[in-house]
């Protein structure tokens, strides 16, 4: 099973995500599922790291993916958390039973 856990701040704008876990859908290299959700941490990674040059806390191992912005968010920032975070969903509605998002609000 891969959890995203992700946290808002109080303005209600993405500020950090964590993704874990695997999909055993398929042997290690092979499984769909967990190959989409890790293109999906590199693009939010690179996204706001490298496009938008912001500063943030970021780890990503086998399985294990973090990431916190330093600052606050703005539009740049939520622009790419909301994109791949509906991608996320239309993925945990195609494979329910391998993929949960749960939202933390309010910085909680």
């Amino acid at each position: 099973m891969i959890e995203v856990h992700f946290w808002t701040d109080d303005n209600r704008r993405v500020r950090a995500i964590h993704i874990s876990g695997h999909a055993g859908l398929s042997s290690k290299g092979s499984d769909v599922l967990c190959a989409a959700v890790s293109a999906l941490t590199y693009t939010l990674r690179d996204g706001i790291q490298e496009i938008l040059n912001k500063q943030t806390r970021s780890s990503q191992e086998e399985g294990d993916f973090f990431l916190e912005l330093k600052s606050e968010g703005d539009a740049g920032t939520e622009l790419i958390f909301s994109t791949v975070l509906h991608t996320l969903n239309k993925l945990s509605r195609q494979y329910p039973d391998r993929l949960q998002i749960r939202r933390k609000e309010d910085g909680a």
